[in-house]
């Protein structure tokens, strides 16, 4: 054992403990995920809203229903994308 592998003049190399580092990395992933997902629901909620409108109103705008209910569906189908890549990431880092 040579002298200089003990010397307390050099840095000793930290390795960062497995949890550590994911919990960093789910960190960072947690705030643009959630930000995605507060994003889908509230076009859900104004398209929804825009949806009861239109079909309220007299004659009721059913052509412009339709397509607020097909953006209604894309906006939750990017929403449950989210979810599923946030189970994944959870999952991945068991």
């Amino acid at each position: 054992m040579s002298s200089d592998q003990n010397s307390p003049t050099q840095p000793e190399e930290r390795v960062e403990p497995r949890s550590s580092r994911t919990v960093t990395t789910l960190d960072r992933m947690a705030e643009p995920i959630a930000k995605e997902l507060n994003e889908c629901l509230c076009v859900i909620e104004v398209n929804a809203s825009t949806c009861l409108r239109m079909l309220a109103a007299t004659p009721p705008n059913v052509e412009g229903a339709h397509e607020t209910a097909g953006r209604t569906i894309r906006a939750s189908n990017r929403a449950a994308q989210a979810v599923s890549r946030l189970n994944t990431l959870f999952t991945e880092n068991k």
